[in-house]
């Protein structure tokens, strides 16, 4: 994502609250934990990008209606102003990655994912 970094950068965004950003625009109403496993990053590494979207006023923490002490993940208006946006620059990114492989390669990778799976 080379070419992007100066896209992301100008949101104000590193590259993994990027990510996270995109996992929540993705799915709004997650519990931390269920963001940690959604991008792959342990509980604290989460705690941290979620407290730097928070303060930087990309998202918000809300009381889950349910369970009083669990707390839900939504965007802000800040976070839904620029949805198109990132989602946008999500998906450019994505395209240079998967460009660099051939459909051979991702053949091979799929077999071997699928033979990690069983």
């Amino acid at each position: 994502p080379g070419v992007y970094s100066g896209e992301i950068t100008s949101f104000g965004l590193t590259h993994g609250q990027f990510f996270m950003l995109v996992a929540i625009m993705e799915e709004e109403g997650l519990l931390p934990s269920e963001l940690a496993t959604k991008t792959a990053q342990d509980r604290a590494t989460t705690t941290g990008l979620l407290d730097r979207l928070e303060n930087d006023g990309w998202i918000e923490r809300r009381m889950d209606k349910k369970d009083r002490r669990s707390l839900r993940i939504f965007l802000t208006h800040r976070g839904i102003e620029h949805r198109d946006q990132i989602m946008k620059l999500f998906a450019e990114t994505n395209q240079q990655f998967l460009n660099r492989f051939s459909q051979q390669e991702w053949d091979q990778m799929q077999s071997f994912l699928c033979r990690l799976e069983q």
